[in-house]
């Protein structure tokens, strides 16, 4: 991967530094590494469709670089045919992944939050303490519940007695949504939940289960998934196909996975 390359070559023309770094911008990544190797493949791409816009006589070079976007779009418009995916096939995904079409479960929950920093080893040893004191209580006296809510908790729901209100699937931290997830109407934690901001007591109040949700409702969703799968999947195979009779320099290809234009 030679993302620290001075500058790029497609075809003879240039790709300079100065473009690379202001292009790393629009690709966040976990590494400066990684956001420029992002942005050298996006101005690559962009380079490679560009002189075949011109080479069908779409455009000339020099007028593209100044619209770039309505040229790839015009260009890629006559280029690419991806295949339809019409309602037989729709319906054949549906059934065959039923699972992924259901609403999600919905919880009516409080929850009580001794906060503690997932980097200091000592208050995360007195907050699972005191969730632990408290938890005890309540599983004596369930009515304590809303009463240590308002005296403990660190969340700002204190002031409700914990109350959250309806929660589903995608509204919570990862771990407190996993451990909610396991419970039904009614339950309250067995132990402390830990998470990123520290534990949690969590008490369940009302519980709807998720329903199937019918094909009609899904069809435009499965349809414009699998066309766009399709598009890109042929994208990719288009701007390899350019690449692979491409004369690249500064720059090596290890996959094209999604259009360049941000």
């Amino acid at each position: 991967m030679q993302t620290l390359a001075p500058g790029i070559e497609v075809n003879g023309i240039k790709i300079s530094p100065d473009e690379i770094n202001a292009e790393v911008q629009y690709h966040p990544a976990e590494s400066l590494f990684s956001a420029k190797y992002e942005a050298m493949k996006a101005l690559v791409i962009r380079e490679i469709l560009i002189q075949r816009a011109a080479e069908l006589g779409l455009c000339k070079r020099n007028e593209a670089v100044k619209k770039p976007d309505e040229i790839i779009e015009a260009l890629l418009e006559q280029e690419i045919t991806a295949p339809k995916a019409d309602e037989e096939i729709c319906l054949r995904y549906y059934e065959n992944n039923k699972s992924k079409f259901f609403t999600s479960p919905l919880f009516e929950v409080s929850h009580i939050l001794y906060l503690a920093p997932p980097e200091d080893e000592e208050a995360r040893k007195e907050a699972k303490f005191k969730a632990e004191t408290a938890l005890a209580k309540i599983k004596k006296a369930p009515d304590l519940f809303a009463g240590i809510a308002r005296a403990e908790s660190g969340c700002s729901s204190a002031k409700d007695g914990g109350m959250l209100g309806q929660i589903s699937k995608g509204q919570t931290m990862p771990a407190f949504e996993s451990a909610l997830f396991q419970m039904r109407e009614g339950d309250t934690s067995e132990e402390p939940v830990a998470s990123e901001v520290g534990y949690h007591i969590i008490k369940v109040h009302e519980y709807a289960e998720g329903a199937q949700l019918p094909f009609e409702s899904v069809a435009d969703w499965i349809k414009n998934d699998l066309e766009q799968k399709s598009w890109n999947k042929a994208f990719q195979q288009y701007v390899q196909l350019l690449a692979g009779r491409s004369k690249i320099s500064g720059f090596r290809f290890e996959g094209v996975k999604s259009p360049l234009v941000q």
